[in-house]
């Protein structure tokens, strides 16, 4: 959900937008809109870095949606796999996917850490400590995953601020892309649901996910938003 750009508008405007698009909706709708935007979170967010095969990248991009982690981030030059419908089973119409493969890796992921983030690696290096260890307290995380076969560039692993592991109990040497996903947000999101830390989203924020969500449910929302629009700038009119 990466787009349209949200038009400009004050937030009263928006406001009487989304008073009268929702009177399309089912009341039992629109309080899970509400109900899911109060549990999504950008305290925790993804970045998947040269993912290849499509069916990991729409897994996780589900796992995202399932657990309220709201941003996705797709890095990389090297095919990053695009979403398929059939496999996140709609998730994509709910998460806000940033999809930056244009440029190289290091820019991405600084442009990242310029936004508030720290970038927290999940690869098997001296100072990896378990993701259990891992201390959200000392502010936003960006969890990295890597390319399936070789895992995360060695520019990735450098501009990491952290690394974790998982603890594993067989022969296998590794986890299955979205399975490590799965096994990461539904850990840290466990912790930050205990946690004193204030990880929900700006009313703001829920109110453009009000907005963006109801357009992805009615249908001819064009016609009707600029019917509603029409009748905000022309009270007289009615």
């Amino acid at each position: 959900m990466s787009g349209p750009k949200l038009p400009d508008r004050t937030p009263e405007q928006l406001e009487a937008i989304i008073e009268k698009l929702k009177t399309h909706l089912t009341q039992e709708r629109w309080e899970k809109i509400q109900k899911v935007a109060d549990e999504r979170t950008r305290y925790i967010s993804v970045v998947m870095e040269n993912v290849y095969y499509t069916q990991n990248m729409s897994a996780v991009v589900r796992t995202c949606d399932s657990l309220g982690v709201q941003d996705l981030h797709i890095v990389g030059q090297k095919n990053s796999a695009r979403i398929n419908k059939n496999v996140a089973k709609g998730s994509s119409n709910w998460t806000t996917i940033h999809r930056d493969t244009r440029r190289p890796v290091e820019e991405s992921l600084g442009a990242i850490k310029e936004s508030g983030y720290r970038l927290v690696a999940t690869l098997p290096r001296e100072d990896a400590r378990p993701l259990d260890e891992l201390d959200l307290t000392k502010g936003k995380i960006a969890l990295i995953f890597g390319q399936e076969i070789c895992g995360l560039s060695e520019t990735a692993a450098e501009m990491a601020d952290e690394a974790v592991t998982i603890p594993m109990y067989g022969f296998a040497e590794s986890f299955n892309i979205s399975v490590s996903a799965g096994i990461c947000l539904y850990e840290l999101k466990k912790k930050l649901l205990t946690s004193d830390i204030d990880w929900h989203l700006t009313s703001e924020e829920q109110r453009e996910l009000h907005y963006r969500w109801i357009r992805k449910t009615l249908k001819h929302i064009d016609e009707m938003e600029k019917e509603y629009e029409y009748q905000l700038e022309h009270p007289n009119d009615q």
